[in-house]
């Protein structure tokens, strides 16, 4: 068993990523929000998760939020919002990282839809910190 939790991301297209924030009619979008309840997952969009952030941290005082300067300067930069908003994770409930077999199911399911060219990324992250670059904590 790992010492370390998992993380299953996907980046998709501008349109699948605005379908899947509203009606989530197209096919794509259908087959990613069943793939995660068959999982047990949800899925997130990073730039909607950075932005709840923000607004909690605003309401309950930003200096109890050691990443709100980064974080509030990474969603008010029109670059990294396009990166981001096109970019979602899968969550164990409230869980954002989890064992590593649940992230392996999770992704064989994932590999199933590979040749849809509006699913451009699949990658499983792990918590370890040497392979993930940490954010600057006071960017103002």
């Amino acid at each position: 068993m790992s010492k370390w939790l998992f993380q299953v991301r996907i980046k998709v297209s501008k349109n699948i990523s605005e379908d899947l924030r509203g009606a989530q009619q197209q096919g794509l979008s259908i087959s990613l929000k069943k793939i995660a309840e068959d999982n047990q997952m949800v899925l997130v969009c990073t730039y909607d998760a950075f932005s709840a952030y923000c607004a909690e941290a605003e309401e309950n005082g930003i200096n109890e939020y050691e990443l709100y300067y980064w974080t509030k300067a990474t969603i008010d930069n029109p670059e990294k919002k396009a990166k981001h908003i096109k970019s979602y994770a899968f969550y164990n409930g409230d869980d954002q990282v989890y064992e590593q077999h649940l992230a392996l199911s999770l992704e064989a399911s994932l590999q199933k839809l590979i040749g849809n060219s509006q699913l451009e990324e699949i990658k499983i992250i792990d918590s370890n910190p040497a392979n993930n670059p940490q954010p600057s904590y006071r960017i103002k």
